[in-house]
């Protein structure tokens, strides 16, 4: 493996340069010693000191294999993990870690193997799996964090459900070939609550009508059945 010039007071842009693009052949195991670079001259202001507007221009100019975000990214998982766990798990992981960790409010432990932290991965079922780090992919990682900052889906009560399935068969059979009235529903905080779209000004009286039938149909199981059926 080539030696690099470790990361010190003394290194010059150009040092930095040099060993930032050498290191980009080595995937994984470069990723954290090109993040710790990136850190020292963005911390240090070394970019701007040499007269460039700031680090990214400076990058931009110097640094062509590795786009601006992906610097970002090895640069904030170099100051959150030491190198060998960079190169066990690979930058992109890590990075996903941490945004499940600031989402949760868990603690990663500094220094420490994340391995056997719990993820909540959420299944095609709807259930959760509690799967530790290690033996998670990035899009375990990312899809557990999209389930945290989702509040779960609060369902229409059943009683409502029969009574929308009237409600909407009948304006579905009194608008067919007249317009594209569309009717929806939601629960907000336990009360459900109906949105209706398209209704021509000029069949409101219809629109009452399909209403009323709907609202005075009766929600039997057999009545259901034979509405949805027609």
């Amino acid at each position: 493996m080539t030696t690099h010039p470790a990361v010190g007071t003394d290194m010059s842009l150009d040092q930095i340069k040099d060993t930032i693009n050498g290191l980009v052949q080595q995937g994984n195991t470069g990723a954290h010693q090109i993040g710790v670079l990136y850190n020292y001259v963005v911390d240090n202001r070394l970019a701007i000191n040499a007269g460039y507007k700031d680090a990214r221009t400076y990058f931009n100019q110097n640094i062509k294999a590795i786009s601006q975000a992906t610097l970002s990214l090895y640069g904030r998982v170099a100051k959150a993990f030491p190198e060998a766990t960079c190169t066990q798990y690979g930058p992109h992981k890590l990075r996903a870690l941490l945004v499940y960790a600031q989402e949760t409010g868990i603690v990663l432990a500094a220094g420490e193997d994340p391995g056997p932290v719990v993820i909540d991965v959420p299944q095609d079922d709807e259930t959760v799996a509690k799967q530790p780090f290690a033996e998670c992919s990035v899009d375990d990682v990312e899809r557990a964090t999209r389930s945290k900052k989702a509040p779960p889906k609060v369902q229409v009560p059943v009683t409502d459900q029969a009574r929308l399935l009237f409600i909407t068969h009948s304006i579905t059979r009194a608008f067919s070939g007249v317009a594209p009235v569309r009717l929806t529903s939601r629960n907000s905080e336990g009360q459900t609550l109906i949105s209706v779209q398209d209704v021509p000004m000029g069949k409101l009286k219809l629109f009452m009508q399909a209403m009323q039938e709907g609202l005075e149909a009766e929600p039997s199981s057999g009545a259901s059945a034979k509405h949805a059926a027609a």
